[in-house]
C-alpha cells in the first residue's frame, strides 16, 4: 500500500523521489529513516509508517518545508520553497504514471494533505483574510481534482493544528493569538465543508479531515505526561519538551498525530 503525502515542515523527511524508493527495508525510501524532519525524530508520516500500520506502507513524501497552498496567495519563507501546487506537479511528473516502482491504484493509495499551518500563519492578520481564505481553498482543491483524475480516491486530510500555542505565538499579544485562533478556526471549517462537496461530486472518492487540534491539546493540557516540563519549553532533541523549537512540535505530539491518522483509517 501507498501513502502519498503533501505538506510543509511539520511534514517534510526529505525525501527525493529521484533517489531511492522505498521498500521492505526502509519504507520511507530515502532519506534513511527518520528522514530530514522538524521534530527531532521521527514524525507523524514516520511513526505512522513504522507504528501505526497492520500492513506494509510505502511513503512517497514530497512535503517541503515552508510551504503554503500557492505562493502567488501566501509568499513562503523563501522563493524556493515547494509549495502545494509545486509538490503535485512532481507527483503528476513521477508517481501518477505508475512506475513499475510504484504500480499504484485507487484502492492501494492514500493521498495525504497536511498544509495551512504557514497558510495561516503567514497570513492571519490581514485585512482580506476571508477572501483569502476563500481562494486557498479553490487552490487547495483544484489540486485534490489533478490528483483525482489521475486516479486518487482516499484522501485524508489534516487540519490546522493550535499554532496560536505554539511558544512563539505565545510571546505575542493576546489579540494577536486570538486574532490566529479565529483564523485556524475559519480554515478548518472551510476545508470540512469543501471536502464534504468534494467527495459529493467525485464519483468513488472517500476522504476524512483529521483533527490535529486534538492530539496537540491533549499533549498540551497534560505537558508532564509526554516528557516536559510544561507546555512551552522547547529543545532540538525532540523529547525532553513538547516543543522542537518555537514553533515547531516535537516527537511525543507528531506521534499523536499519527494516531490520529491511523484512527481515521481504521
Amino acid at each position: 500500500m501507498l501513502t502519498l503525502s503533501s505538506g510543509d515542515s511539520y511534514s517534510q523527511t526529505g525525501f527525493n523521489v529521484a533517489s531511492t524508493k522505498p521498500s521492505s527495508t526502509n519504507p520511507l525510501g530515502n532519506p534513511a529513516y527518520p528522514g530530514y524532519t522538524s521534530s527531532g525524530g521521527p514524525n507523524w508520516i514516520g511513526y505512522l509508517v513504522k507504528n501505526y500500520n497492520s500492513t506494509l506502507l510505502y511513503s512517497y513524501n514530497f512535503a517541503d518545508g515552508g510551504a503554503t497552498v500557492n505562493a502567488s496567495l501566501v509568499t513562503p519563507f523563501r522563493p524556493t520553497v515547494k509549495s502545494f501546487i509545486d509538490q503535485v506537479k512532481l507527483f503528476s511528473d513521477s508517481i501518477a504514471k505508475k512506475p513499475s516502482y510504484a504500480n499504484w491504484t485507487g484502492e492501494t493509495a492514500v493521498f495525504m494533505v497536511w498544509l495551512g499551518v504557514n497558510d495561516v500563519g503567514n497570513s492571519y492578520s490581514r485585512a482580506d483574510e476571508a477572501a483569502l481564505l476563500g481562494k486557498i481553498m479553490d487552490s487547495y482543491f483544484s489540486q485534490l481534482e489533478i490528483l483525482y483524475n489521475a486516479g486518487a480516491r482516499t484522501f485524508a486530510l489534516l487540519s490546522v493544528p493550535p499554532i496560536d500555542k505554539t511558544p512563539m505565538m505565545l510571546a505575542q499579544s493576546k489579540n494577536s493569538q486570538d486574532t490566529e485562533a479565529g483564523v485556524i478556526k475559519q480554515f478548518n471549517a472551510l476545508l470540512s465543508d469543501r471536502l464534504k462537496e468534494f467527495m459529493a461530486s467525485h464519483t468513488g472518492s472517500q476522504g476524512w479531515v483529521v483533527d490535529t487540534q486534538k492530539p496537540f491539546n491533549q499533549a498540551i493540557s497534560d505537558p508532564t505526561k509526554y516528557g516536559s516540563k510544561d507546555a512551552t519549553c522547547y529543545n532540538s532533541d525532540g523529547k525532553s519538551c513538547l516543543w522542537y523549537n518555537d514553533y515547531h512540535p516535537g516527537t511525543a505530539i507528531h506521534n499523536l498525530v499519527a494516531a490520529a491518522v491511523a484512527e481515521i483509517w481504521r
